[in-house]
């Protein structure tokens, strides 16, 4: 992948994030969308029509503005084209040599040169499903169970249908679900297969009911061959939708034809949801996708760092595996940025610069050691007071207030015990209780205490 693919790929990843739009919303608008130049001030992003250039530019520019910002560290002007414009002229402009600029040192020159290139011309056709299929989805025991039910359900449409998938978010169900959608594609050409987030379902359902088109939606998703729904669990409490989905899921399944759902959560645990669903869902074939062990978090950091043609250090890897323990989407978002990072500034991939997107990506995720550093240095500099103050055995009241509000922050921001805080303020675990309980009731009494309190939690947090 050449580095402008690589950065439109992270800007894709961070519009996705944003979590704002339905995903076939997002395909629709973004899925073929390329970078064609990027500069130190300005960039053009391309699209292949002139209705999605007028969309993307009226609706969706300081989205784009935005996320572009957070992948590449710097503000730039964003152009939208489309290949419609038929102004090959000016997509393939060269821009400004930096030779031809007053006084540029040599080192700033190359670098700026490297940046204001266009690097190339990335053609946008790509479909999204040849970035999720079985062939690049990393297995590990927490998810092999889910893969090889999931693969099975492919390859024989019907024979595993149900199919109910749930874990957590960030886990890789919609990444099955796309792979199933790929292998189905390729080898059951002649299947109807419709995909859809539970969102996108419910939106449709209300437009039809709101235009008294409920029959022509009925025919759509009563005559598929395969339907994957994903985030079922957004239909807890929609009476109407759960009606209207509860006689399309028994059409289907009394006609053999494949039902697959995505959830967060199982069946029992889906509030508000009518009991008759509820016995369809826990019918199906459930299966779980667990949160990745050590070692499959450290596969999926080598294997997605070889597809963009990164070099990390093992140590390195080693130490990404450690820290990134949540879900895979945030092992993906940290690497697609060090590529970024790495590709405009030609930045040494070592411990400070994953540490710096580790920040950006998860701005919650910091080790223990430096985040306890953080709290008593910003609540000391808050208070005028030194950290030697917090740590000692003094009683002053504005001394007293900065240690109790440093314990609650730090018993907020970590899991550290009572017993474990208590040794780094050389008091026992019922007087670091006292602490906590004590900014509990500031925090219910006092005026702008709270908000004094979450702003410094804020400032620990870090941008």
């Amino acid at each position: 992948m050449d580095e402008l693919s690589g950065i439109c790929e992270a800007l894709k990843e961070a519009l996705l994030e944003k979590n704002v739009l339905a995903r076939s919303t997002f395909d629709l608008w973004f899925g073929d969308i390329s970078i064609t130049s990027l500069t130190d001030s300005s960039a053009v992003i391309c699209t292949p029509s002139k209705l999605r250039k007028n969309i993307l530019s009226t609706r969706f520019k300081s989205m784009l503005s935005e996320c572009l910002c957070e992948v590449i560290g710097f503000e730039v002007d964003i152009e939208i084209r489309s290949l419609e414009d038929n102004d090959e002229s000016e997509l393939n402009k060269k821009p400004e040599e930096p030779d031809s600029r007053m006084d540029v040192p040599k080192e700033s020159a190359e670098k700026e040169r490297r940046i204001t290139e266009v690097l190339s011309e990335n053609s946008g056709k790509r479909s999204i499903l040849d970035e999720y299929t079985f062939d690049n989805f990393v297995e590990g025991e927490s998810n092999k169970f889910a893969r090889t039910v999931c693969y099975a359900a492919a390859r024989y449409p019907g024979e595993q249908n149900p199919l109910f998938i749930y874990g957590h978010s960030g886990l890789g169900k919609t990444h099955l679900l796309y792979a199933i959608m790929h292998y189905m594609r390729k080898n059951h050409p002649h299947l109807k297969i419709v995909y859809r987030t539970c969102e996108t379902f419910m939106n449709e359902l209300i437009d039809a009911i709101a235009n008294s088109e409920t029959g022509p939606f009925k025919d759509k998703y009563r005559t598929v061959d395969v339907l994957l729904i994903d985030d079922i669990q957004f239909i807890s409490g929609k009476v109407a939708t759960q009606e209207e989905f509860f006689h399309t899921f028994s059409a289907l399944y009394e006609s053999d034809k494949q039902i697959i759902l995505t959830s967060d959560r199982p069946p029992q645990e889906i509030s508000h949801l009518t009991e008759r669903l509820r016995t369809r869902f826990e019918s199906s074939v459930i299966v779980e996708v667990l949160p990745p062990s050590f070692e499959l978090r450290t596969a999926i950091i080598k294997k997605k760092s070889e597809d963009l043609g990164l070099d990390i250090d093992n140590d390195l890897v080693n130490y990404m595996a450690e820290r990134l323990n949540n879900n895979i989407r945030q092992i993906e978002g940290v690497i697609k940025k060090i590529y970024a990072f790495h590709s405009l500034s030609n930045l040494e991939i070592n411990k400070e610069l994953i540490e710096q997107i580790i920040s950006i990506v998860d701005p919650g995720n910091i080790p223990k050691d430096i985040l306890v550093s953080r709290i008593l240095n910003t609540v000391s500099k808050k208070n005028g007071i030194t950290v030697e103050d917090i740590t000692s055995k003094k009683r002053t009241d504005s001394i007293a207030n900065a240690r109790h509000v440093a314990i609650y922050i730090m018993k907020s921001l970590t899991e550290m015990s009572l017993k474990d805080i208590g040794k780094i303020f050389g008091r026992d675990h019922s007087t670091i209780l006292s602490s906590i309980n004590k900014v509990e009731t500031y925090i219910k009494t006092k005026n702008n205490y709270e908000r004094d309190v979450n702003e410094m939690i804020k400032e620990i947090k870090g941008p």
